[in-house]
């Protein structure tokens, strides 16, 4: 974990529900973002401090699979003599990329550290700040003798937005709290939501309701880009213009987040020709734009792919992972299964826009060619055609708060594996809403969607739907206004659990 390594989930809302973390010191917050070393802190107390039977969630822990680092092959990489890593190892190696032996000389001044990073999400510009910042007050001399570059693929998913860190509302103390409420979740195209219907009714299926919602985000992402300003001065010469957005999806979680990146890093939106033993090629970009009309060679010490991972299970072989509705390679997809799914996904596309018809309408995006089936999993976690109940997987999506939506597939998956939800759909109809989720997903996040599991804003609902399937009703305990207006905090969770023993006589 490095220094510079902020949470994206502020305090009172990066916890479960059943052991509260303890807020680091003020001083090291920003608006309630804090560093990862404390997250991290918290889950390894987690699992040593909760124990049943006799044994501790660590103990029970049994980790058979990998999760797979996607790592590009670019041409010339076996030529490469500089240091390659995924952002995984990062925190890691850290210290020594930053500096170089030769920096021991008599004459440092002379020796620049070259860094490359790859990719266009939040990890990348996590990455970026880091090696902008100096590790220490004596080694800011080496922090300026470092030259680092970012490269953005040209016509990727990339860059990411990143929210500002403060709310814009006096009512809650950051981004986050403004976000992650029942009321902001109205103004959202989202088909989890069960309650509130009335209000999303108004302002998704009206004309009057959609013409306010789009006022509403048109304005919202005017002042995101102002509070960006990717034509500012300082960032000219180093083209942070090129960070213009795709899709929001992160926290500028410093207070100087931007400003050093704008200042220290070299961004390019380019496609990566090649490498050779200590550099890195650039194409041209293609819409001819000034200044990179011709191939650009950047040296390179070390090259940095925050570049993600595979959805891929390596658990099952692609046949058996399809047909339990994980995420596989189109080519190696069953055509027969997914000719079934595609009729069955094609069909719920014109319900999607009848229930949600601003989206039949999207913004200029570039358009990018699926190579993985969706994620084709009952409330995002069982088998659709699994009628023995005996299996699901949990956190198969992409979230702004991996807490929430924890707790609440925990206790659903206990739930389900039992047999103790009463309300079960036959395996038709579960096939069929699942269908409505990934036609859904298509649409309301472009591109990110095609996997059918990005529901970055979509947290509270998810889990409320979660709840409200098993009929539970204690996580809405803060009265009318509270319940719609109020962030939605871990604790706001504590009575769940007993609420479930109780009503299903356990």
């Amino acid at each position: 974990m490095y220094a510079d390594f902020y949470t994206q989930t502020p305090v009172k809302m990066a916890e479960f529900s059943d052991r509260p973390m303890t807020p680091p010191p003020a001083e090291e917050q920003y608006y309630g973002f804090f560093p990862g070393r404390y997250t991290t802190a918290y889950l390894e107390a987690y699992v040593d401090n909760h124990t049943y039977a006799g044994q501790t969630i660590r103990d029970r822990i049994n980790f058979s699979s990998t999760v797979d680092r996607v790592v590009p092959h670019l041409p010339g990489s076996s030529a490469f003599q500089g240091k390659t890593l995924h952002h995984k190892s990062f925190g890691q190696q850290q210290q020594p990329l930053l500096l170089k032996e030769e920096e021991e000389e008599e004459d440092p001044s002379s020796v620049r550290r070259h860094i490359c990073i790859v990719g266009g999400a939040k990890s990348a510009a996590d990455v970026a700040y880091a090696c902008a910042k100096a590790p220490a007050a004596a080694a800011a001399a080496a922090a300026e003798r470092r030259e680092i570059h970012w490269v953005i693929r040209e016509h990727g998913n990339g860059p990411s937005a990143f929210f500002a860190a403060p709310a814009m509302s006096e009512r809650y103390a950051n981004s986050n709290e403004g976000f992650y409420n029942r009321f902001l979740a109205a103004f959202l195209p989202n088909r989890f939501a069960t309650r509130w219907g009335w209000l999303k009714w108004v302002l998704q299926g009206t004309w009057l309701g959609r013409w306010y919602v789009q006022r509403l985000w048109d304005g919202f992402d005017k002042g995101l880009r102002a509070f960006h300003d990717y034509q500012r001065e300082e960032g000219k010469e180093m083209g942070f213009a090129n960070l213009e957005y795709d899709t929001p999806s992160g926290v500028a979680n410093h207070p100087d987040f931007l400003s050093t990146i704008a200042k220290n890093v070299h961004v390019h939106r380019r496609n990566i020709s090649h490498l050779s033993e200590h550099s890195i090629t650039l194409e041209p970009r293609s819409d001819g734009s000034s200044g990179a009309e011709k191939p650009l060679t950047i040296p390179v010490d070390v090259l940095v792919y925050c570049t993600g991972w595979s959805a891929n299970s390596t658990l099952f072989p692609p046949h058996e992972a399809g047909a339990m509705g994980l995420s596989v390679p189109l080519k190696d997809a069953d055509p027969q299964t997914q000719a079934h799914w595609q009729q069955l996904e094609t069909a719920a596309d014109p319900l999607i826009l009848a229930q949600f018809p601003m989206l039949k309408y999207p913004p200029a995006y570039r358009k990018l060619e699926p190579r993985q089936t969706p994620f084709r999993l009952y409330k995002a976690m069982a088998p659709p055609a699994d009628d023995t109940h005996s299996i699901v997987f949990l956190g198969k999506m992409v979230v702004g708060n991996n807490f929430r939506t924890a707790e609440a597939q925990a206790l659903w998956a206990v739930a389900y594996l039992d047999g103790r939800i009463r309300d079960l759909p036959t395996r038709v109809r579960r096939e069929q809403e699942v269908a409505e989720t990934v036609a859904w997903d298509r649409r309301r996040y472009l591109n990110k969607g095609e996997l059918g599991s990005w529901f970055y804003y979509d947290v509270v609902d998810y889990a409320d739907m979660l709840y409200e399937h098993l009929g539970l009703s204690s996580h809405r305990q803060k009265g009318f206004v509270g319940n719609l207006m109020e962030p939605c905090f871990a604790a706001d969770l504590w009575a769940v659990g007993d609420e479930y023993k109780q009503n299903y006589r356990i």
